[in-house]
């Protein structure tokens, strides 16, 4: 994979306040501990696991909380031993040839999460719900994330912009792995979401 750089990195300080003061304001953090809590402990239970992608979605991504439960445990029970593999990655071991597994993966999520209503798609909530079952090797983004990095999609047409951002947050994560530290209580690539957040989506820094 080679290193491309078109976007911001940030220094110590930056990086610091930033997921400072994503704690700091960001009154629903902690339910994305709460789903994670849940899907840890259904690692093997489809309909657990589920339930703990709901939980995080239901409240991160409301708009789009209106998705059909059962496709969703159907398409978590089809891909749980791509999950278990990625479960048991770190973001540092990212390469070109995880393109199509992701890609496949991404998109099997993006139709399993459409909104029952009118079928619209969230590779946002996608996004959140790869998070919960990868947190150390699948990153979370949002619109005006995903945007700040240069990794603009279409709802229907995600999957490239959400390999290339995979990709963003690994030189990321290398570049800022000190900056945070040592037994810290939750996985890198939150930190960096935590960051992103403040910075891209909230503009709090």
């Amino acid at each position: 994979m080679n290193e491309h750089v078109d976007f911001h990195i940030p220094d110590c300080d930056e990086f610091r306040r930033g997921y400072e003061v994503y704690n700091e304001r960001e009154r629903r953090g902690f339910v994305y501990f709460e789903a994670l809590s849940i899907v840890s402990e259904n690692s093997e239970n489809p309909l657990g696991m589920a339930q703990g992608v709901n939980r995080l979605i239901r409240s991160w991504n409301r708009f789009f909380a209106n998705f059909d439960l059962n496709g969703l445990v159907n398409c978590i029970d089809r891909n749980l031993s791509v999950l278990d593999g990625y479960r048991a990655r770190d973001i540092e071991s990212l390469s070109d040839n995880d393109e199509d597994g992701i890609k496949d993966l991404f998109n099997e999520f993006l139709d399993a999460l459409k909104r029952t209503s009118d079928n619209a798609k969230s590779p946002v909530s996608v996004a959140k719900a790869l998070s919960l079952f990868a947190p150390n090797f699948l990153p979370i983004w949002d619109s005006n994330i995903a945007f700040g990095y240069n990794c603009f999609y279409f709802s229907d047409s995600a999957d490239d912009p959400y390999f290339r951002f995979c990709q963003k947050m690994k030189i990321i994560a290398d570049k800022v792995q000190n900056f945070v530290p040592n037994h810290d209580d939750r996985s890198l690539l939150k930190r960096i979401d935590e960051y992103n957040y403040s910075k891209y989506t909230m503009h709090w820094i």
